[in-house]
């Protein structure tokens, strides 16, 4: 990773995070990198920055990964938007197969999440079932968690750089398998209110295999290898995509002083097939309502090997994988104002427990296929494994 590139303006200062801007410490140094005002800071400097300099900011996000800008005045959703229009990206106004309940707040800008705060959100690339995702992800901070609330941000590349060669030749040739089940009383907020037809013209394009039920509920899958080049910079890719109770439990180990005795309790010392099978519970339990028992959506990964069978990772892998995430997730605290700029295709995100009051929005867009992207270059990250 290269160090600092030389500032080309003079309203603009460049750096890195400094540890006391960081809840954790760890392997990652520059991930985002930081842009803030020299002087000035009102909305008015960074917009005439960022129309000024939009080619080169994103020659810098292909570089970095990811762009936080700082101190800057930006008040409302509004003028988020703007930001990520004179970056020339290409917002979304739909918000199709998304697994987190979302509020609109304009036609593009959305809230992040409304998952219950004490839950972490595992990292993730968004979108990242779906062949037809985003390129570039943003999120602003209007109002500032009280404490907690961070938003982990991990450069896959590393991330994959730092597994066993046993675990990276598994995901190098294994390709994975998405399983989503919605039933009918979610399919409106799954897919934003579509007709029957219209979802099943959606999935078609998408190349999704799936199977109307007769309840009106929907099973749709696909499959691909998580590992590509990044289309601009050729870098190694890592999809995170793996839904496994036992990765994320890693990281419920390491903010485990956020939680009750019981609580820590319950993830450092219940057996791993206990804790699973409970979690596994926990996603599929039926809810009441009106009555009448509705079940949750649902979406399982597998990898599918030689013989084409589902297999889930081991317990080891699920452990190795959730540490490794956690070692190199750059870890920060969200300021009044943050816009943070991602590389969806590069740069995994996740979601630590709050507390409100917090309200971070987010917005997507310059859509690519997954399909469309190259096979990895393994030349520079070789796998060395007796298979």
């Amino acid at each position: 990773m290269p160090n600092l590139p030389i500032s080309i303006s003079k309203d603009m200062k460049l750096r890195f995070l400094q540890d006391n801007e960081k809840t954790f410490i760890s392997n990652e140094k520059e991930l985002p990198l930081v842009i803030e005002p020299i002087k000035e800071k009102s909305f008015a400097v960074l917009k005439g920055l960022v129309n000024e300099s939009s080619d080169w900011l994103n020659q810098q996000l292909d570089t970095y990964g990811a762009i936080l800008f700082r101190g800057f005045e930006v008040e409302d959703a509004e003028q988020f938007q703007k930001v990520l229009e004179l970056l020339n990206v290409q917002l979304q106004s739909v918000y199709h197969f998304g697994s987190a309940h979302r509020v609109r707040i304009t036609d593009k800008i959305f809230t992040s999440s409304e998952a219950p705060p004490d839950r972490i959100i595992a990292p993730h690339n968004e979108l990242n079932m779906v062949p037809m995702r985003p390129s570039v992800l943003a999120f602003f901070c209007q109002i500032q968690p009280d404490i907690y609330g961070e938003t982990p941000i991990i450069n896959t590349e590393k991330l994959f750089d730092n597994l066993s060669p046993s675990l990276q030749y598994k995901i190098a040739n294994f390709p994975q398998r998405f399983v989503r089940y919605v039933p009918k009383h979610l399919l409106k907020i799954v897919f934003e209110g579509l007709l029957q037809e219209e979802i099943t013209r959606l999935l078609q394009e998408q190349g999704f295999d799936f199977n109307w039920q007769e309840d009106g509920s929907i099973y749709f899958e696909c499959s691909y290898i998580t590992l590509f080049s990044h289309p601009k910079t050729s870098r190694l890719c890592f999809c995170l995509s793996i839904v496994d109770s036992l990765v994320s439990r890693e990281w419920y180990r390491n903010i485990g002083q956020r939680y009750s005795f019981w609580k820590r309790l319950y993830y450092n010392w219940l057996p791993a097939n206990l804790y699973k099978r409970f979690q596994q519970g926990l996603t599929t339990a039926a809810t009441v309502v009106d009555s009448s028992q509705k079940r949750t959506s649902t979406l399982n990964t597998y990898f599918l090997n030689e013989d084409g069978q589902d297999t889930e990772m081991t317990q080891a892998e699920a452990q190795e994988l959730g540490k490794a995430e956690w070692k190199n997730a750059s870890v920060f605290k969200w300021k009044q104002g943050d816009i943070l700029v991602m590389d969806n295709l590069q740069v995994a995100h996740s979601r630590l427990n709050t507390k409100l009051k917090r309200k971070i929005l987010t917005a997507f867009g310059n859509m690519c296929n997954i399909r469309d992207m190259k096979p990895a270059s393994l030349a520079t990250h070789p796998i060395s494994i007796d298979v």
